[in-house]
């Protein structure tokens, strides 16, 4: 534990939530749900949409900041260049290993690289001809996943079981981004693993209704079913989400989705570095299994990153300093 564990009085928390896109609406649910729940053990909460105000408006007497941008501007990278100047402590990845988990592509690079198991897939640019499209889908055969390289909560992907269907699936996954993906859809279970500060917390099986977990499923779905630690998973499930997370420099609070096909065998879809803290988001769940409340968790990683600054000499606001015992 650290020095100011059991120094801390109340703090100033600001809650970063909203913004501009696409999960602008399940963002500002995340920044709520994290908002009342720190209230509720005490502390001064600010919940500020970058949407509306300039990162340079955040009041210079906050303590920490937790970001709960999810999408563009919030795990890509910019959000964590603009937290990096304040020189107020922040939870969080930094701003490369936020930009490298944002692009699909780039993590596929570093993941297979790093020996660990990503699905067969294909890039190619929004500007693409129609002959280009069909012939890299052939190469990934059917079914297959078509999906911006650069979007979160399944926005823009769809699942294509034949050439017929390709061309509308890739002029959706390029209303979202420059690139996109085409990549083998692994049939099996759906899992996400948590990674708290190197941390594996339990896994969440995910049982949607639908043929797979979209949109709806996620957020307005009433027969999405959960299963926490679920039974008669891969063994090396837990180290390859560890590996998957060293090597692309994620900290803080991740999320690492995965299929498992009928062999038994993991395979990554994608590394989330602000995933949802809605009511019914899967990290909360995890970390109830282990009996930690959100706000309990959000806390301890608050005060964490607070010292984390002063362990390192990075810059922290005075208010930071003087009111956790930092010296």
């Amino acid at each position: 534990m650290s020095p100011i564990m059991s120094q801390c009085g109340p703090l100033r928390i600001v809650v970063l939530a909203g913004g501009v896109s696409a999960e602008r609406e399940v963002s500002l649910e995340s920044g709520a749900c994290v908002a009342a729940a720190l209230k509720q053990r005490g502390h001064r909460v600010l919940q500020f949409d970058t949407a509306i105000l300039a990162l340079h408006e955040i009041p210079r007497s906050t303590d920490v900041i937790l970001p709960m941008l999810h999408g563009t501007g919030g795990e890509d990278g910019t959000l964590q260049r603009g937290l990096g100047r304040l020189g107020i402590p922040w939870l969080g990845s930094s701003a490369q290993a936020s930009a490298l988990t944002f692009d699909k592509v780039a993590t596929r690079e570093v993941l297979a690289k790093a020996g660990l198991p990503v699905a067969p897939g294909l890039a190619l640019h929004s500007t693409a001809s129609g002959e280009s499209i069909k012939n890299a889908s052939r190469q990934i055969g059917y079914p297959q996943v078509v999906k911006p390289a650069a979007q979160g909560s399944s926005v823009g992907i769809s699942i294509v079981d034949s050439e017929r269907e390709i061309e509308a699936a890739a002029a959706e996954a390029a209303r979202w981004g420059e690139v996109f993906l085409i990549e083998k859809f692994i049939a099996g279970r759906e899992v996400t693993v948590p990674v708290i500060n190197g941390v594996v917390y339990p896994v969440v099986e995910i049982l949607p209704a639908a043929r797979w977990y979209d949109y709806s499923a996620k957020y307005t779905d009433e027969k999405t079913r959960y299963e926490v630690a679920p039974k008669n998973l891969p063994a090396n499930l837990n180290q390859i989400v560890l590996s998957a997370c060293k090597a692309c420099g994620v900290t803080g609070i991740s999320r690492t989705d995965l299929r498992v096909d009928s062999a038994g065998k993991a395979w990554i879809l994608e590394i989330n570095s602000i995933p949802g803290m809605t009511s019914h988001s899967l990290v909360p769940m995890s970390a109830r299994a282990r009996g930690i409340c959100i706000g309990k968790l959000c806390e301890q990683l608050l005060l964490q990153a607070i010292y984390r600054c002063q362990v390192h000499q990075m810059p922290v606001t005075n208010a930071a300093r003087s009111r956790n015992g930092v010296r």
